[in-house]
């Protein structure tokens, strides 16, 4: 049984090593690798290489730079006319003396640890700096930017990546000197952007030297504007040589102050170095006077961290010297939408450095001190609840650090009806409660704790708050909609209230005065789409056709239909829907008399709708009964459909969309119990639709199918719809969409065996290789009830009837260690009171688990129909 997720992980193993070396090796920023020949050259190869060298118990890593000239400062602007002070300390305002360790990462310590630190500091003089929460980590920096190796890094490299991506905290991208290579989350890069530097001209260099070609110096470097910056009170960094003789170093004496006193640079250096100036005295090294360096080496290093750099060692072989400024960090929120709400309403909040979701970052609304619920929060955007209790005012975002931002305000309307929560609700957009409609809505629960839901009706005339409930864990509960909303066009929302995720279906049965009559049923949608596809539909004498569309979103929105026919396309009506209303679209009055697939349109930006559509049939031919589907949100290569039969008194047709641009050329197969049926092939021209009658290929079988496009980039869209009166009463008629997904767990929510009801949950292994082992689980208002267990061989299919393991209503659990794909049916009579039938696929339980952050964490164990079709195609004829 463990055999296919076996193979699939070795399988993802092998097709992912290969990126997954090169990815930990690419920088988000300067990508290239620090020693290639277009970057370090000559003379500055060797530099390389020996500023990886180990003076002592220390570290470099300084590459020398060669940057874009338009880097370059305008020292006109930094050079003052009043005298300058005679002495300058910028330590006072430092984190405590880092130590990089064994690491080639002083570019980072420098600029991340020491300048970026000491702006944000000068910021918020409350931060405690002996607390990792408020210093910013070098390897945020040095990561990003060293090519994957620890061979140093470049100044031109890292305050671009402090322009672009900012820097976070070391608690939240801690430093370790045994690695260089890992990269930072969404969530840390998210929360660096709150610290972003501006652009140059706000950042670049003083000075530089071409070592790569001038070699070491000496050099005839201005210290004017050096001065002059630290002497309004801007620290900057160096790029230095270290030469054998450095203090505490090979050995050496620790000393104040440094001059180097050699005459043999070339042979006397060991590598280059990035260290951060904080100061000035003219006075040290006897009057000579020195810039006051802070290191990297730890506060052991030369008695505390630090050396003054004499005038002279800095004019003729300090290789660079970099100035950045800052940029206001505070959170700011410009704008917020909609300004009028009521509780529980979700507001979008815009802004700049509203940083993550981490540690104390909150939204409060005025009235209510608590923090708002939050379901999105980006470095310029927050999506929050309006809590109970809030009340007309300002509504502030507090950053991480408890820093509160500007307010702006909000009118809170207490009698405005409660928004949907579209994140955490399942949607039915078909529904009626008139006379001789019977309509109910199923919601199972499949964890292992109760879940609390909030059911809300969405009618022509707007919301309808329906019943709060508890749904036991394990278990599956029925509603009656005709109990809330009598006599309605009804559209269902299914909202799980207390974070214990759940999926819902619903079920109608049929017997009005002007003949409709029969059973359709649907799983619920998770959430809303832009595109609806229905390729399903018949407008022929007999058969009357609708769609429903509805709007969950607290705006109006604005839908347009088309229809796609075997002629090709057809325009269709446009609809304005209101906030928390469903729309219907009677079909027949659009393309009377033909078959007719569907494509629903959401015009409106920023909102999605939900689309399904309903059939009653009552035929010359004897057809009678009704169906209906949701719709697909997409079109693709392949799809699978695990129902179908086509013994006596069971017809089968199989409906094929192309609502694209290009022809699509189509392929079938057809899976029985015991063996693979090669089906039709046909070309389908753009905006047609397609009708394949199953029984002429595969008579007096259990089949379920395959429908393939031969050509990658060629999409469809699938159903299936079946009208059924067997020789042992089985009246009526089904429908459900094809999946594009096979898939390791499947939730069924509708399901009856109470006696006149007939229940069938079908299952194909779709794989053309390895077996599937299935196991079933009946979930029942009373809890899980074991069911069959079966090993499914390749490319086949199996019928359970549920009636044989439990009676009453009942919701299905089915699991694999393959990957399948799952449908249920129904057939009502006899005693029920109800009749007909009804079929759905099955709801893909990632769906409901990735809402609560289990199960697959973010991962859908589910697969590409279209990925089984090379194997299908190898053993075609």
């Amino acid at each position: 049984m463990r055999r296919t997720k076996v193979i699939s992980l070795a399988t993802a193993i092998v097709l992912l090593l290969p990126l997954l070396l090169t990815g930990v090796c690419t920088p988000a920023f300067g990508a290239e690798n620090p020693l290639d020949g277009a970057r370090l050259e000559g003379p500055a190869a060797r530099y390389g290489e020996r500023n990886i060298g180990n003076p002592g118990s220390h570290r470099m890593g300084l590459l020398p730079s060669r940057p874009d000239p338009a880097l370059e400062l305008d020292a006109s602007r930094l050079v003052k006319s009043t005298p300058l002070k005679s002495t300058v300390d910028l330590t006072g305002t430092l984190p405590p003396i880092g130590d990089q360790g064994n690491q080639g990462s002083c570019v980072g310590w420098a600029t991340g640890y020491y300048l970026k630190t000491w702006w944000e500091k000068r910021e918020h003089p409350s931060w405690n700096l002996d607390d990792t929460r408020y210093v910013f980590s070098p390897a945020f920096v040095y990561n990003q930017i060293n090519g994957g190796q620890d061979q140093g890094a470049f100044f031109e490299d890292a305050f671009p990546l402090l322009e672009n991506s900012g820097d976070v905290d070391i608690e939240e991208f801690p430093y370790d000197d045994s690695d260089y290579t890992t990269q930072p989350s969404a969530t840390e890069k998210e929360a660096a952007k709150q610290y972003r530097i501006p652009g140059s001209p706000k950042w670049g260099y003083l000075f530089t030297n071409d070592v790569n070609q001038g070699g070491l110096g000496p050099f005839d470097n201005s210290l004017t504007e050096v001065k002059s910056l630290l002497d309004s009170g801007r620290p900057l960094v160096f790029g230095i040589p270290i030469f054998s003789d450095f203090p505490d170093t090979e050995g050496n004496p620790s000393s104040p102050f440094y001059d180097y006193g050699g005459w043999n640079p070339d042979s006397d250096f060991l590598g280059g170095h990035a260290v951060y100036i904080a100061g000035y005295d003219d006075s040290v090294g006897g009057g000579e006077g020195g810039f006051l360096m802070v290191n990297s080496w730890g506060s052991g290093w030369n008695g505390n961290g630090q050396v003054y750099l004499s005038y002279e060692f800095a004019r003729k072989w300090v290789w660079e010297a970099w100035f950045m400024d800052d940029s206001d960090s505070s959170p700011t929120v410009t704008g917020v939408s909609p300004q009028t709400v009521g509780p529980g309403a979700k507001v979008t909040i815009k802004g700049t450095n509203l940083g993550c979701e981490r540690r104390s970052a909150k939204v409060v609304f005025s009235g209510s001190s608590a923090a708002a619920s939050v379901s999105s929060w980006s470095n310029g955007q927050v999506e929050a609840k309006v809590p109970a209790g809030a009340a007309t005012g300002d509504v502030y975002v507090y950053a991480w650090d408890g820093e509160r931002s500007n307010g702006k305000q909000v009118t809170v309307d207490p009698n405005a009806p409660v928004p949907i929560d579209l994140d955490s609700s399942w949607l039915l957009a078909e529904g009626a409660t008139w006379p001789g409609f019977d309509e109910w809505v199923l919601v199972m629960n499949p964890n292992d704790e109760a879940a609390r839901v909030q059911v809300t009706f969405l009618t022509p005339g707007g919301q309808v708050d329906g019943p709060a409930l508890s749904v036991a864990s394990q278990s599956r509960l029925s509603i009656h909609v005709n109990d809330f909303v009598p006599n309605r066009d009804v559209a269902t929302v299914v909202t799980a209230t207390n974070g214990v995720q759940v999926c819902a279906e619903r079920a109608m049965y049929v017997s009005t005065a002007d003949g409709k009559w029969g059973s359709h049923d649907s799983i619920a949608s998770p959430g809303t789409s832009n595109t609806w596809y229905l390729a399903e539909g018949a407008t022929w004498p007999g058969f009357d056709e609708w769609v429903l569309v509805m709007n969950p979103n607290p705006e109006p929105v604005e839908v347009e239909v088309s229809f796609q026919t075997p002629g090709g396309n057809v325009g269709g009506p446009r609809l304005s829907l209101a906030s928390g209303t469903r729309g219907t679209v009677h079909v027949n009055d659009f393309v009377p008399n033909q078959d007719v697939s569907t494509k629903v349109n959401c015009l409106t930006s920023g909102a999605g709708v939900v689309a399904e559509r309903s059939m009653y049939v009552r035929t010359p031919d004897g057809k009678v009964g009704c169906h209906n589907s949701l719709g697909a949100r997409e079109a693709a290569e392949g799809w699978g459909l695990a129902e179908g039969a086509t013994w006596p008194g069971y017809e089968e047709w199989v409906l094929v969309q192309n609502p694209t641009g290009s022809e699509a050329d189509v392929v079938f197969y057809f899976l029985t119990p015991d063996e693979v049926f090669y089906g039709p092939e046909f070309t389908l021209a753009a905006g047609r639709r397609a009708s394949v009658r199953v029984n002429d290929y595969v008579p007096d079988r259990d089949v379920s199918t395959m429908v393939f496009t031969w050509y990658e980039g060629q999409e469809v869209v699938v159903e299936r719809a079946m009208y059924v009166r067997s020789p042992d009463g089985k009246t009526g008629a089904h429908n459900a969409p094809a999946t594009a997904y096979a898939c390791t767990d499947w939730y069924l929510p509708e399901g009856c065996t109470s006696h006149g009801f007939d229940e069938w949950v079908l299952v194909m292994n779709p794989d053309a290789e390895y077996r599937a082992d299935v196991l079933l689980t009946f979930l029942t208002p009373g809890g899980p009830v074991n069911g069959p267990s079966v090993t499914l061989p390749p490319v086949s299919r199996v019928s359970f009837n549920v009636n044989d393991y439990v009676s009453g209503d009942v919701a299905t659990k089915v699991e694999s260690d393959g990957y399948v794909v799952c449908e249920r049916s129904v057939y009502a009579g006899g005693a029920s009171g109800k009749a007909g039938a009804h079929s759905s696929m099955g709801v893909l339980a990632p769906y409901v688990h990735e809402r609560s952050g289990g199960f697959s964490s973010g991962h859908l164990p589910s697969r590409q129909i279209s990925n089984l079709r090379s194997a299908f195609e190898n053993d075609r004829p």
